[in-house]
């Protein structure tokens, strides 16, 4: 057993439709984010990607056997991500991108899945059903998980679990009253989809499909909010403009024998100017940091956290826009296949 609650995230994007302007972007493709309600306790209204913790039906091993017999599932044997070796299963592989599939489907009415006859894509595939049978089997399984085999074998489909790449892990801050350890997943879809929102969920009011700096533009501006590890993901697509690039940078990575995704834990400092999440890889991260490590509070200067290699988002406590801000600097970039955030402080235009 480990200390936390495990769950898994996955990041949607699709290629931008050119009626769609949602402002000038420098993307040509967009990612879904889901706006939480402002009722919640924990994050309200933030944006964040769909997703949530782990459920013991998605470690069932009536998963393989029915999966087994028309895919090959043995990939999801190996401890490609920190947070598989965490729990007792043959495939982990396969359990964390069940439950990113479910909760997709539960947030989204998006199942990506595909017949049992269909033949592989170079793209995510999401299932066509109508709205009374989405409706009726997603009531079914927001009430009880361990529907959601029901419903695929009942539609003769598979969750199209080939089709999601391993793209980060977090591990929640000891900022954070609920710790959960979170399995990101990417998808690359072909167009945008159309999500609905069940009229009785309570967590999400609206679903959106952004381009990335459009997103960050608004947090900005005060009219998106924002977590820390939203944000960082935000910064790693950074790095790829067009959906192709992203596309060919996860093929690259995920036939990469010794890429394996490591577990991010922020560390927590507390000084009289600003709020810091120190990320692995900087100057000042404990080397000894662990889940038990608390909030550390100092008297030092945000001049003294000066370093030549930093990873961190830095949040001032004095002025009108106070938002995490990316501070990242590094000179040894040697982990191929490795991705490094992009500052954003200074706009997206000088990337």
């Amino acid at each position: 057993m480990v200390p936390w609650r495990q769950s898994a995230s996955l990041m949607l994007h699709a290629n931008k439709q050119i009626h769609i302007n949602n402002g000038k972007s420098l993307f040509d493709y967009s990612t879904l984010f889901l706006k939480r309600s402002p009722k919640m306790r924990f994050a309200p209204n933030a944006s964040t990607f769909p997703g949530g913790k782990l459920d013991p039906c998605d470690l069932s091993l009536e998963w393989p056997e029915y999966l087994s017999s028309l895919s090959n599932i043995d990939r999801f044997s190996k401890q490609k991500a920190d947070i598989y070796k965490d729990i007792d299963h043959p495939y982990p592989g396969l359990v964390f991108r069940l439950c990113a599939i479910r909760e997709t489907f539960e947030e989204t009415g998006l199942l990506l899945a595909k017949t049992r006859t269909s033949s592989n894509s170079q793209y995510s595939t999401i299932f066509n059903l109508s709205d009374n049978i989405m409706h009726e089997w997603r009531d079914k399984i927001r009430n009880d998980a361990s529907q959601f085999i029901a419903m695929c074998k009942e539609i003769q489909v598979e969750p199209d679990v080939h089709s999601l790449y391993e793209w980060n892990q977090f591990l929640a801050a000891a900022i954070a009253k609920v710790r959960f350890d979170t399995i990101f997943y990417t998808a690359i879809l072909p167009q945008i989809y159309s999500c609905s929102i069940a009229a009785d969920d309570d967590e999400t009011v609206c679903a959106d499909w952004l381009e990335p700096d459009i997103v960050l533009d608004g947090y900005r501006q005060g009219s998106i909010t924002l977590l820390p590890p939203q944000i960082i993901e935000i910064a790693r697509l950074a790095n790829f403009r067009q959906l192709s690039k992203l596309h060919e940078f996860l093929i690259k990575r995920e036939n990469d024998p010794k890429y394996r995704t490591e577990r991010i834990l922020a560390v927590c400092y507390k000084i009289p100017e600003a709020m810091l999440l120190v990320l692995p890889g900087d100057e000042h991260y404990p080397s000894d940091a662990s889940f038990t490590t608390p909030v550390i509070t100092s008297n030092q200067t945000l001049k003294d956290f000066d370093s030549e290699m930093q990873n961190r988002l830095v949040m001032m406590y004095k002025g009108d826009n106070r938002k995490w801000q990316v501070h990242y600097r590094n000179n040894n970039e040697n982990k191929e296949n490795h991705l490094y955030v992009q500052p954003l402080a200074d706009g997206w235009e000088k990337l």
